[in-house]
């Protein structure tokens, strides 16, 4: 199991924040940049087959933003390609329901997984496994780790998939415990950040800043904040992309402004400062 994901909406700064400690046993993390006209992501790894597919965390030119979680894997595609579809044609977070909402009941099956989508006025968590779904709705805060919450899939999740397996279902339910204790006193970016930095009672797998103690184990190779302003008058809300290399709590966050519409220009400067 791996990643921590959320939204929380700041009303009074007209403002929507969706962030994500991605995680990863070490050597096998892999890195691209998707940036085109009209949205920017982050490349995922399907967790079945160790190829890049999809996006893991994006936003896109509306202001709508989207991460996933993986919770289990299958032979179905990855919950990244659906991330990707939604940032390439939903307008806002209902848009994007609806676009997800069609493919399952179109018979379409994906691995096991958590979708967060965040817009200028809402939020909500598409929970999956297969062609099964769940649906939270939310106007201030949402979050998950490596685990459904609303779809009875405790039980198989708690089984590991293979031997070789050393994170938890009790270690994911404590990290989403203590992201919802942190995130009801967040109220603006600097606790954001502060979040995704910590450690509750100790360093490990449970924390939120995860941390690997011995070989197989997957730590925070990379947090990501996206921070969506809705001051401007513009249809086009400010996004500024923040990205920490490593464990967030010992690495500092490099901001990228985004333009969209994104020319051949812009996309080349965000990606030398995503890779500096």
């Amino acid at each position: 199991m791996s990643s921590f994901a959320g939204a929380v909406l700041f009303p009074d700064l007209r403002k929507t924040v969706l962030f994500k400690n991605s995680d990863s046993v070490q050597g096998q993390h892999k890195e691209e940049v998707s940036y085109d006209v009209d949205s920017f992501g982050i490349r995922g790894v399907d967790m079945s087959t160790g190829a890049l597919t999809g996006l893991a965390i994006g936003v896109n030119r509306h202001g709508l933003a989207v991460a996933d979680t993986h919770v289990r894997s299958t032979s179905d595609l990855s919950c990244h390609t659906l991330t990707e579809q939604v940032l390439t044609f939903a307008k806002d977070a209902e848009d994007g329901l609806t676009m997800v909402l069609d493919h399952l009941n179109k018979g379409r099956n994906y691995q096991w997984g958590n979708l967060v989508l965040a817009d200028n006025d809402s939020m909500l968590v598409i929970e999956i496994a297969g062609n099964q779904q769940a649906v939270e709705w939310s106007e201030r805060k949402v979050l998950r780790t490596g685990h459904h919450i609303m779809l009875e899939t405790g039980d198989s999740v708690a089984a590991p998939e293979s031997s070789n397996e050393t994170s938890s279902y009790a270690d994911s339910v404590k990290r989403v415990e203590r992201g919802y204790e942190l995130i009801r006193r967040v109220s603006d970016m600097k606790s954001v950040f502060a979040l995704l930095k910590d450690h509750g009672e100790s360093k490990g797998q449970a924390s939120v800043c995860k941390h690997s103690s011995k070989a197989g184990q997957s730590s925070t190779v990379t947090s990501y904040v996206v921070e969506i302003d809705h001051q401007r008058e513009s249809s086009r809300p400010r996004v500024v992309f923040h990205v920490a290399r490593g464990n967030p709590c010992s690495s500092s966050y490099t901001a990228i402004p985004l333009i969209f519409p994104a020319d051949d220009e812009i996309m080349k400067r965000a990606r030398a400062m995503y890779f500096k």
